[in-house]
């Protein structure tokens, strides 16, 4: 045998024994760790926009932990999002590995913008998330829609909120149906109902008039109509009737 084909079958050997020492180490280190390969020592919870409010680390740690057991490699950060996601109160969750043996979690919160029903809230995107440990919800706008319906409600009352507060009132419940009637309740008590139609343009017109109501009749106004063409019709009274948008308007 030639030095040069002895010496590469030296070297070969050489290598071969420092590959299966690794794979023992490796393979001694997975087992004192539970079959994880380089193993995570801690997962770093940060919340966007700053203190954390009404999901805690602990909460956000607890619900990572599960799929980052695999250890750094195996582990895969999709995962642990959608376990963190399924938090009630995490609205966006962003996942990252640090090398050797940090994983990141970056997670912001819902804002809250009302209640549906006893058992569900709404987010300012319309999003519906059950309210199992919500705390202090008293004061919240009743937001009442179909899933598929709450995003354009809880648009169209946020921004229909901020038209009657410049008049010093305030939207206490909003309703749209499936087929997309909008009604809106005052807190006091003035029940307005836009139909599904010329939603934009029946709102503004009415809007307008509101600070010239009073003129007309000096008594409350328990029901505006905006379902009319060329204009809308008030009801006066002190009774309120229950919110219904899938109402047939009355006859002009």
């Amino acid at each position: 045998m030639s030095e040069v084909r002895r010496a590469w079958l030296m070297s070969a050997s050489g290598i071969l024994a420092v590959a299966a020492l690794v794979v023992l180490a490796s393979g001694a280190i997975m087992a004192r760790n539970g079959g994880a390969l380089l193993p995570f020592q801690w997962i770093d919870v940060t919340r966007e926009g700053g203190a954390f409010q009404r999901v805690s680390a602990e909460q956000i740690r607890a619900a990572a932990a599960p799929a980052a057991t695999a250890g750094f490699f195996a582990t895969r950060p999709e995962e642990v999002r959608e376990r963190v996601l399924a938090l009630p109160w995490v609205a966006e969750v962003e996942v990252r590995k640090h090398w050797p043996d940090v994983l990141e979690v970056r997670f912001s919160e819902r804002e809250l913008l009302g209640q549906r029903g006893e058992e569900e809230l709404v987010d300012v995107t319309g999003a519906v998330f059950p309210a199992r440990g919500a705390g202090e919800t008293r004061g919240l706008p009743l937001l009442d829609a179909p899933d598929e319906r709450m995003p354009e409600l809880a648009r169209r009352y946020q921004r229909a909120q901020g038209d009657v507060e410049a008049h010093g009132r305030r939207i206490v419940a909003a309703s749209m149906s499936p087929r997309g009637a909008l009604e809106y309740r005052l807190d006091d008590g003035l029940v307005i109902r836009l139909g599904s139609r010329d939603i934009d343009l029946r709102w503004r017109r009415f809007v307008d008039s509101l600070p010239r109501l009073p003129t007309f009749d000096p008594r409350p106004v328990a029901v505006a109509d905006l379902r009319y063409t060329h204009g809308f019709a008030l009801a006066y009274g002190e009774a309120v009737p229950p919110l219904n948008p899938d109402s047939p308007p009355p006859s002009p």
